[in-house]
């Protein structure tokens, strides 16, 4: 059962099923169906709703899928004679519709549309709600709903909400950074960590500038937009895909449009996709556009003369490449004492490691396991036999830390280190020179030097110097240099006085 053709409706994706929810539908007006298609059976149906109260007609409303794809959260939009406010939850389980919050506005001839059934009393929502508005930009991140801009009926807006669901309580947020422009129909999209705007209107203009705001301190930053960018549009749709960014679609003004384009986020490129080979859909405005595995599908929309309920595939990649997983898959291998074939006694701890990944790394453990010193005799004599870990002889290693050694390890299995801090990332660049490790040397000079400050850089100078990390060494100097009469830099040079030579370079 295809939906009736419709634009401005609201879509997600939930578990290998897309879910569509009301929109306008030409001459039957503002809709409330709700339907959901499995991409896995290839057919539509209309979601059997178990409660009385749902949601009424609406259009160019936003649906949000909850942190634990459970929940789906509608707010607002425009049933054709009023803007709305009100906030639903769907629970996916259940197939029941919650009012969370009803819309404000005190007319309720224009409210009549807001809900369908009767509403039972909730709790009560706290805080100042969004005015009512259709056309913004809603997500939901780690337990909030979070809403930006949009259009109340008579301004467009960049201001920015979010609602707590644990305390039921509304609070405006004031947000940092380069904030976008007032603005109602923007594409956007959402990741772990970031909701992504591109394009809308502000009731003079189309917009194409291209935003990113950090969902845990609301930061926005405009971002660099190279190569070829989309042209001005709004009521346009947008998808995130690997470390792109598709953009489909959408309204010029004067034209309803067709073309397609990726941004990189790696290298912030856009590129124009082309996308007109096959049986490509006509151009449109107020489109579904959602991502399925390796595909973006589209539905309806608007052509500029009629409303739409076709529904086209277009392959992002030709096959599903799943992600990379050697780097996650070594991490794991890291002081397990899964099928390992050495320990290691650090600070009276043990550290399991496996001999042939370690001795291919390090040119140091090739020859402690390998080359005939003391520690590659340490191998129990069971021929091809598995011998338990912890029964292994242990290596003892006295010089470093287990803190420190664990890091030299997620280095050997993963060529790279994370969460270092300062006092860390110094004791790991004398380990990194022990275990003749030139590359994870070079990531810790990189790492301290980002960290330097008048109270810390004698102390890094005198490290860098001792270890022979010359690069480190030079940035020191240099910011020692430029900020030679700091009192705390005069006094640290006292502290030189055991290393004449630094001092004479000084």
């Amino acid at each position: 059962m295809v939906p009736p053709p419709r634009s401005g409706a609201a879509s997600v994706v939930v578990k290998g099923r897309l879910y569509v929810f009301g929109g306008y539908g030409g001459g039957t007006g503002r809709l409330d169906d709700f339907f959901q298609y499995s991409f896995e059976t290839g057919q539509w149906d209309e979601v059997k709703v178990l409660s009385e109260a749902k949601p009424g007609r609406r259009e160019n409303n936003g649906v949000v899928i909850s942190d634990s794809s459970r929940s789906i959260y509608l707010f607002g939009g425009y049933n054709g004679s009023s803007w709305l406010n009100d906030l639903w939850k769907f629970d996916i389980e259940s197939q029941r519709w919650t009012c969370i919050q009803e819309s404000s506005d005190p007319d309720r001839a224009d409210d009549a549309n807001a809900a369908s059934g009767d509403v039972p009393a909730g709790h009560q929502v706290r805080g100042k709600a969004p005015s009512r508005r259709f056309g913004y930009v809603s997500v939901v991140h780690e337990g909030k709903f979070v809403l930006f801009g949009g259009f109340d009926g008579s301004r467009w807006l960049n201001d920015m909400f979010e609602f707590d669901f644990s305390t039921k309580t509304w609070s405006e947020i004031d947000a940092k950074g380069s904030l976008p422009s007032v603005r109602s129909c923007p594409a956007w999209a959402k990741d772990e960590t970031h909701v992504y705007i591109q394009g809308g209107y502000d009731g003079v203009e189309r917009k194409a500038d291209f935003f990113a705001c950090d969902l845990a301190t609301y930061t926005w930053t405009e971002l660099p937009c190279y190569g070829t960018p989309p042209s001005p549009r709004y009521f346009h749709s947008c998808c995130l895909y690997g470390n792109k960014m598709y953009c489909y679609g959408g309204y010029s003004g004067s034209e309803r449009l067709a073309d397609m384009f990726a941004y990189d986020f790696e290298t912030n490129h856009w590129v124009q996709v082309d996308c007109s080979s096959g049986d490509a859909p006509s151009g449109r405005s107020s489109l579904v556009a959602q991502v399925y595995e390796n595909c973006l599908y589209v539905f309806g929309g608007y052509n500029g003369a009629t409303v739409l309920n076709d529904f086209y595939k277009f392959r992002l990649k030709p096959i599903l490449m799943p992600p990379p997983t050697l780097v996650n898959d070594f991490s794991r291998m890291i002081n397990n004492p899964d099928l390992s074939d050495v320990r290691f006694l650090v600070e009276g701890k043990d550290v399991f490691a496996h001999r042939s990944v370690l001795a291919f790394r390090s040119e140091y453990f090739r020859v402690m396991l390998c080359g005939g010193m003391r520690e590659s005799l340490a191998r129990q004599d069971a021929g091809t036999s598995c011998v338990p870990s912890h029964d292994l002889q242990a290596i003892d290693l006295p010089n470093v830390s287990h803190l420190v050694f664990l890091k030299v390890l997620e280095f050997l299995y993963t060529d790279s280190v994370k969460d270092v801090s300062l006092e860390t990332g110094i004791y790991l660049l004398i380990a990194s020179e022990q275990f003749m490790l030139d590359r994870l040397k070079a990531l810790c000079e990189d790492l301290i030097r980002r960290d330097i400050q008048v109270e810390n850089v004698i102390g890094i100078l005198a490290a860098a110097h001792s270890h022979h990390a010359a690069g480190l060494k030079d940035i020191a100097l240099e910011y020692i240099m430029r900020n030679l009469n700091d009192p705390v830099i005069m006094a640290g040079l006292a502290d030189l006085k055991s290393e004449p030579d630094l001092l004479l370079e000084i």
